[in-house]
């Protein structure tokens, strides 16, 4: 596949901002190194879930390479070089020869006849171990292969890098390990390979890679003896594999179908696949060994002397192995592609999309190799189709599953759970004309639901578990909380949740306001490049050395206060949700959460995702009554930099903890910001507290005032 398109050029820039945003993202999220961050944005955008991840070895003695993974007879070794993406002005330089420097020590390491006496680390024995035990374990006639991924955060490499790197290829195309020969690929992944698989895996159009608008694809067929089972309905044949594969180069998971399942991260399925093409055995075998794949189309042409051209075709079982042959295929040498292009077939069924009337069903029943998700597996519960019915009335479109509003906006009269909406229903004008779309992540609205009750740590800590775990499930949707998780001691199980909690799924509008104080808390938080930009300028610190400023920065109790308020974004949701059920209790759900959302600041955020208001709000001007979040926010501010940035015991902590979400969201710091929040609940609602956005507190008190914007509205 090298050579050719691997997205369109003009979603470049698009795409690389994307990349840049997770990154920093990633960084100030979790305190992580900006090499850290870009091993873990990486692996994520090539497709690795935390299950399926990478062992990570990196550190002192890893003998030159960051992770690894061994599945089955493959392994796969990861080496990782970034650059400083918050200070570097462009990526779009190659990198030299220094990326390539590792390989022969990694290749030396891997060949040594003793290696108890080179390894000390525990994480690189324990890899020796398991090493050895695939090595033994594969029989003598299955070929082992061993791929040293280079990952890195550059725009490819130098000629003389080029150069160097294929010269270590014909060098070291079979080595020998603990006395076992090993096939050794060397492959780089630079950001134009990270930007293509992002893109693979977005794409929602039909635009090939070329930029090129097209929805008729062609397949050829095995055409010898009886070539295929054809009916008005259904046609059955062997599709020619190298076909597959172009079509997701081309369009990416355009190609799939995504109403249920259309992402799948790599398994040891996926390399038993593409173990299978390694050999012309295999490639031979593969169309009788392989289930097949499924697909569903617009429209198609009778199949012709070995040829059939299909409309807006969508898999809906297939997608593994068609990811599979895409990534085994350009590992194959010139000759075996060959091969494979002409003797490689698979199992195609297709059926026309009008004659399904169930697609999920037909899913269910052709998917049984890699496991569902656990949220795709609860997606079509009633309570998960109530959500989506009652979100959409308030128009915003509820993502049940995966990829849903891809499915949903390509054909929206076949979303049989909203028969009367379309895809602009939920669609309101946004910036240059490009229209913004109100919708939401169930697994987003679950984590942010945990937040805004007062789990913070679970929600931070535990994601995956919101579908997996039924505690967590029952608890944030079909349950109502009376009190936050503070008057609990933050215990997830203590017996007075238990009792005073009843058993009714919480409101649509209620899990929106969640979310979106979430949101609004993202928006005002700076990343710790922008705030070290910001606290730079306001403070004249430009002309200094590096070392004096960040010797100043490190006492500057404003520059604390915004990394602070960035590495912990779930206490603003905690925050909000703290006032608001002691404000309403049980009450919050109904016709408090309605008002929250249509009565104060959030209104314009609520309809249209418009933050812009809200900002001016908190950058200085006049506060109305109505202006809660505003407010809300002020106040949040406020106690982060009198409780935590001003004081020197807790901005050592914070500085010496090696993760900054890690010391925000510890109990102990949620319990002094909350507690500052009640003690000053009490003094507002006697006299005047005397700050910005406490004009509409002062001799009221926080949650009275609270109460009075919505009852009095």
């Amino acid at each position: 596949m090298r050579g050719k398109a691997l997205y369109p050029t003009r979603q470049k820039e698009n795409l690389l901002r994307g990349l840049v945003d997770d990154l920093n993202e990633t960084k100030d999220q979790k305190g992580l190194t900006y090499y850290a961050a870009f091993r873990e944005v990486a692996l994520s955008w090539l497709g690795y879930s935390q299950d399926e991840a990478p062992t990570i070895i990196d550190g002192a003695n890893d003998r030159g390479f960051d992770a690894y993974r061994i599945s089955r007879s493959e392994i796969d070794l990861f080496q990782f070089k970034s650059q400083d993406f918050q200070k570097t002005k462009t990526l779009t330089s190659p990198a030299d020869g220094q990326l390539i420097a590792d390989i022969p020590r990694i290749v030396s390491f891997l060949q040594s006849s003793d290696f108890s006496k080179e390894v000390k680390s525990r994480r690189l024995k324990t890899f020796i171990g398991q090493l050895q035990t695939t090595l033994q374990s594969v029989p003598e006639e299955e070929i082992v292969l061993l791929r040293l991924n280079l990952v890195v955060l550059f725009d490819g490499l130098t000629l003389a890098a080029q150069n160097e790197l294929e010269l270590h290829r014909k060098q070291n195309g079979i080595i020998k390990i603990l006395g076992r020969e090993v096939m050794l690929e060397i492959d780089v992944y630079d950001i134009d390979r990270l930007l293509a698989s992002k893109w693979r895996e977005t794409n929602s159009q039909w635009v090939d890679a070329t930029g090129q608008h097209s929805d008729w694809l062609t397949f050829h067929y095995q055409s010898k003896g009886s070539a295929y089972i054809n009916d008005k309905t259904s046609l059955i044949l062997y599709v020619r594999a190298r076909d597959l594969i172009d079509a997701y180069r081309r369009f990416g998971y355009q190609i799939f179908e995504a109403n249920v399942r259309c992402e799948i991260t790599k398994s040891q399925v996926n390399d038993a696949i593409r173990q299978q093409v390694a050999t012309e055995k295999g490639i031979d075998e593969f169309k009788l060994l392989n289930n097949g794949i499924t697909i569903i189309c617009a429209n198609r042409k009778q199949p012709n002397n070995g040829r059939l051209d299909v409309m807006q075709p969508q898999i809906v079982n297939g997608l593994q192995t068609i990811t599979s042959l895409f990534e085994a295929y350009d590992s194959l040498s010139g000759e075996m592609q060959e091969y494979f292009d002409e003797k490689c077939f698979v199992l195609a069924r297709l059926y026309d999309q009008q004659t399904i009337q169930d697609v999920p069903k037909l899913v269910r029943a052709t998917n049984n190799q890699n496991k569902m998700e656990q949220r795709n597996l609860r997606s079509n519960d009633q309570d998960q189709i109530s959500f989506e019915r009652d979100f959409a009335k308030l128009t915003w479109f509820y993502e049940r599953k995966d990829f849903a509003w891809t499915a949903f906006e390509r054909s929206p009269n076949q979303w049989t759970t909203l028969k009367r909406y379309k895809d602009r229903d939920f669609k309101v004008a946004g910036r240059q004309g490009r229209p913004t779309i109100r919708r939401v992540d169930n697994q987003d609205i679950g984590q942010h639901w945990l937040a805004f009750i007062g789990h913070v740590d679970d929600a931070a800590q535990r994601r995956r578990l919101i579908f997996e775990d039924d505690k967590y499930y029952t608890r944030i949707f079909l349950s109502r909380v009376s009190k936050p998780a503070f008057d609990y001691q933050f215990q997830f199980t203590d017996p007075r949740a238990e009792e005073e909690t009843v058993l009714s799924a919480p409101s649509a509008e209620a899990l929106l306001l969640a979310h979106l104080t979430y949101r609004l808390a993202k928006e005002n938080v700076l990343t710790s490049a922008k705030a070290r930009e910001k606290i730079i300028v306001e403070r004249r610190l430009g002309n200094l050395p590096d070392d004096e400023i960040d010797q100043r920065l490190t006492r500057d109790p404003d520059y604390i206060k915004s990394l602070a308020l960035s590495a912990g974004t779930f206490l603003f949701t905690e925050l909000c949700g703290f006032l608001f059920l002691r404000a309403f209790g049980l009450d919050f759900y109904n016709k408090a959460a309605l008002g929250l959302l249509n009565q104060t600041d959030m209104e314009p955020i609520y309809r249209s995702l418009n933050f812009e208001t809200i900002k001016q709000k908190i950058s200085g001007e006049e506060l109305k009554s109505n202006d809660l979040f505003a407010m809300l926010w002020l106040l949040f501010e406020h106690i982060v930099l009198s409780e935590l940035a001003e004081s020197d015991q807790w901005r050592n902590a914070f500085f010496t903890e090696s993760s900054k979400p890690r010391i925000m969201y510890r109990e102990s710091t949620r319990r002094r910001l909350l507690e500052r929040v009640v003690t000053l609940d009490e003094i507002s609602s006697k006299r005047p507290l005397n700050y910005p956005f406490s004009v509409h507190f002062d001799k009221i008190g926080i949650i009275n005032h609270i109460k009075r914007i919505v009852k009095a509205r």
